[in-house]
């Protein structure tokens, strides 16, 4: 959980608006944080009030790839293998070697969840306080070399619902698995329905999926699809299928953007997407 916003004076000199780059991944209260390599900080940001904080990660010796804020304004830190804890005065403390690279990563109230590539999903809720491992499911992704590479590819992305469970896509399926965010267990699975038959697989060739995004209030997961992976779609650019968890159906949504931008969340009735060159793009969507 990120930093909570409130109606605090913004930060000086950011306009992420224009700038943002890097991975981020938008909290359910609308807030960022985004890694400005220049300063080597995270940046705390909203729509409503821009940059609103700051967490010092200069004397973090790993490159970031993800992170996580806790409650308290405190950072777990992926790189690589890695887990590094940061505290809200930019202090390093915990490091953890993880089974694996990540692929992805949410958080919910109690603690946060990795998600490993590889040979079979492998999905593990660690806490905030010492990232003492809560669950997992699923199998190790194997140590070697190859099977590093292989976690690295992407294939697997995951969304956290309001009430902390987590949705999970795999391979080129659009349906979701739902596991249970406090115990670890398998609720089910939702096959979705596009204009009353099976929706097809998405066409991957090898490259990464999409990120996903859970839609609060709607019960709904907007998953970024590029249109040369759903080529039956006969669309171009980026394209947001909408998972309707309740009705069981899907369907594409055009951005009128390219396919190289990244979906980082919805916000209200917007899909916030990062520009492949820096900055955001807001897509009203419904």
């Amino acid at each position: 959980m990120t930093v909570g916003m409130s109606a605090v004076p913004p930060v000086q000199g950011t306009d992420l608006v224009k700038t943002a780059a890097g991975w981020a991944k938008a909290d359910k209260d609308g807030s960022c944080a985004f890694f400005n390599p220049t300063t080597r900080s995270l940046e705390i940001w909203s729509k409503d009030f821009g940059v609103t904080g700051t967490l010092n990660l200069s004397r973090l010796e790993a490159s970031p790839e993800k992170w996580v804020l806790d409650p308290f304004g405190n950072a777990w830190v992926v790189s690589g293998a890695m887990l590094y804890q940061v505290d809200k005065n930019g202090k390093p403390g915990s490091t953890i070697k993880l089974p694996g690279e990540v692929v992805d990563l949410g958080w919910g109230t109690k603690g946060f969840f990795l998600l490993y590539g590889g040979t079979g999903t492998y999905l593990e809720k660690r806490d905030y306080l010492k990232a003492s491992l809560l669950w997992s499911s699923g199998r190790k992704p194997k140590t070697t070399e190859e099977g590093s590479s292989a976690a690295a590819g992407g294939a697997e992305r995951l969304a956290v619902s309001e009430d902390g469970n987590v949705l999970l896509a795999n391979g080129s399926s659009l349906s979701l698995s739902s596991f249970d965010g406090n115990k670890g267990t398998l609720l089910g699975e939702t096959v979705f329905a596009l204009n009353n038959a099976p929706a097809p697989n998405l066409s991957l060739g090898g490259k990464e999926r999409g990120a996903l995004a859970w839609w609060l209030g709607k019960s709904v997961v907007i998953a970024a699809v590029p249109a040369s992976q759903a080529p039956t779609e006969k669309k171009a650019g980026l394209l947001l299928a909408r998972l309707d968890l309740a009705g069981g159906s899907i369907e594409f949504l055009p951005t009128g953007v390219t396919e190289e931008h990244k979906l980082i969340g919805v916000i209200d009735t917007e899909a916030v997407l990062m520009k492949p060159g820096g900055g955001l793009v807001f897509v009203p969507i419904k």
